[in-house]
């Protein structure tokens, strides 16, 4: 699984480079990891699928982070509540993600939905932590759930992420721990899914 070093691939300074370094170091973490992981959402009843980031898209500069998403759609995840393992150069997180795709054709069955959770949010762990971006490393605490549900609904680019953060240095990382502990994050998260879908 996952090891301090692996957060060095991000200091490879070029696209070219950092995306050999991501095809070789964490993709098959990620992989790895989805052998795992999909047993467990298979539970649910429905077929999951694990979508590796291909960072196509990228013409010029090295991405900033890179993940697995995992959705009961083949094809895709953006447009459906799905669940994302991956990494920024400083932290491993584990997030159950409602994006900006869903909008705003979604909107008003999605946000009802969201709005429902707040006592299923309010009994996680509190090293739990909530972004309303996937694609930057702030976060908030879920005492402002109900702020983030309600700035999905009004703006455009808003997003609900509920999970976790392991940062680099976390002594779990590189240890048979972790890969149990995300189990468990996963499982945290699979009630809050169930009122989603």
């Amino acid at each position: 699984m996952f090891t301090d070093n692996d957060f060095t691939v991000f200091a490879t300074p070029t696209l070219n480079e950092r995306m050999e370094q991501i095809r070789s170091v964490l993709d098959p973490k990620f992989e790895t990891a989805a052998q795992a992981f999909l047993p467990i959402l298979a539970e649910t009843g429905e077929t999951w699928y694990g979508h590796v980031a291909k960072h196509r898209m990228r013409k010029t500069n090295p991405p900033d982070n890179t993940w697995v998403a995992f959705s009961t759609n083949q094809r895709g995840y953006k447009m459906l509540p799905h669940f994302e393992l991956g990494c920024w150069a400083d932290q491993l997180y584990l997030y159950l993600a409602v994006e900006s795709n869903m909008k705003p054709r979604q909107t008003a069955t999605i946000g009802p939905k969201l709005q429902a959770l707040v006592p299923l949010v309010q009994q996680l762990p509190t090293d739990f932590v909530l972004s309303g971006n996937h694609m930057e490393e702030q976060t908030k605490q879920l005492a402002d759930y109900d702020q983030l549900v309600d700035r999905f609904q009004a703006i455009k680019a808003a997003e609900v992420l509920i999970g976790v953060q392991i940062q680099r240095g976390d002594p779990r990382l590189g240890t048979p721990e972790l890969l149990p502990d995300l189990e468990q994050v996963l499982r945290q998260l699979l009630p809050l899914y169930e009122q989603l879908r």
